[in-house]
């Protein structure tokens, strides 16, 4: 058997990823709030160093990288200089380490800083990393001050047992008695559709569910698929018309007003809810819920849903919230592979919180994410108020 030596910068992100995921790994000494103790105080240390040095400087200026094309490793490039240059200001180079050719060494410290940001650490500098690379320090001690503010509120009232679900970091937490028993990604609503920030309650789980498109994707998104093509778009799905099922090739649709219209998708491994949805009780239809097209988590920027949250291990969650209510791993395996749609009612409804906290603790690393929904106020108006 032949065996290859993985390229160094390949190495390196592995060991990162490994790093991260084993600081990220849940904490059992002093469970959830230690671990927001000890984010807090991170932002408080690295907030007082950027103010210190706002003071000192003026306005701090950071070495911008110019937009073109995806900087990849073996280029010769003036941006390269940039990105060199940015890497030592943000500490992932040493001093003295600036140069125009992406080498293994530039490489290797884009890995490092990509896999902090849940970025695909492949040395590479396309859309999503130049625009994290760009944040600058203003913008830095305005989102870890935003994010400071809304942690100290959600920590006045946090229940001991929930579902917490970062938005801008796409990442959801299920915490019991304090301590963290399960994270993993998550898809989020897209800048148009964002998902709102609610503190709501999982009420029941459904194995192999039916999926009603929404109004505001059947207004915007499936109406207007009916009327140009007559189809809707959606495999394995009947078309309701005033309360009757219709062939939709049939019907002129050009002015039926959406309120007449219900598509529903049949359950299964077709359906965009994956196998499991996670009911909510808020007005608004947001839930979370599994996906028929996993590969949304291979993407660096994961905020394109309607507004719901989609899950990537959703079946480890059903698992870890029918615990309660009398239901092994096996045997939620097995009512998922008879195909019948099912409604668990939770032995006690599960407390959600759905909080913008942009700026987060990768080890002991301080990382601005990207303000997704634009809630961040902009660093002129923190400047005008203070």
């Amino acid at each position: 058997m032949i065996s290859r030596i993985a390229h160094p910068v390949v190495l390196l992100a592995l060991l990162v990823a490994f790093l991260i995921a084993a600081s990220a790994a849940p904490a059992r000494a002093g469970g959830f709030d230690q671990a927001l103790g000890v984010w807090t105080a991170a932002l408080e240390t690295r907030l007082a160093a950027l103010e210190e040095e706002a003071r000192a400087v003026g306005v701090p200026v950071s070495t911008r990288i110019a937009r073109g094309p995806v900087l990849k490793p073996g280029m010769v490039d003036e941006r390269v200089l940039q990105l060199s240059r940015r890497l030592v200001e943000l500490g992932y180079l040493a001093p003295g380490s600036e140069r125009d050719i992406h080498d293994e060494t530039v490489a290797g410290a884009v890995s490092v800083f990509q896999a902090e940001r849940g970025l695909t650490p492949d040395g590479k500098v396309g859309g999503a990393t130049l625009s994290s690379l760009n944040v600058t320090p203003a913008q830095e001690i305005a989102s870890i001050r935003e994010t400071l503010a809304r942690m100290a509120e959600f920590r006045a009232s946090v229940p001991a047992t929930m579902v917490v679900v970062n938005l801008p970091a796409q990442e959801l937490a299920l915490v019991r008695n304090g301590e963290t028993v399960l994270t993993m990604d998550t898809a989020v609503g897209s800048p148009s559709r964002p998902t709102p920030l609610l503190a709501d309650q999982i009420t029941h789980v459904i194995l192999n569910p039916t999926w009603t498109v929404p109004p505001t994707v059947l207004k915007q998104d499936k109406l207007p698929n009916l009327r140009r093509t007559g189809a809707p778009g959606i495999d394995h799905a009947s078309v309701w018309l005033d309360g009757t099922v219709v062939d939709p090739a049939l019907v002129d649709w050009t002015n039926v007003s959406p309120w007449r219209v219900r598509i529903v998708q049949e359950a299964g491994d077709h359906n965009a809810l994956g196998r499991y949805r996670f009911n909510l009780t808020n007005d608004d239809q947001i839930y979370l819920h599994g996906t028929n097209d996993p590969r949304v988590f291979n993407r660096d920027r994961r905020a394109v849903s309607s507004g719901c949250v989609r899950l990537a291990d959703p079946r480890t969650l059903a698992e870890e919230l029918l615990m309660a209510s009398g239901f092994n791993p096996s045997r939620i395996s097995a009512m998922v592979d008879a195909g019948e749609t099912r409604w668990i009612r939770l032995a006690q409804p599960m407390p959600v919180r759905f909080v913008y906290w942009p700026a987060v603790l990768r080890g002991e690393r301080v990382v601005v994410l990207p303000d997704i929904y634009g809630i961040v106020p902009p660093p002129e108006l923190i400047a005008a108020a203070n």
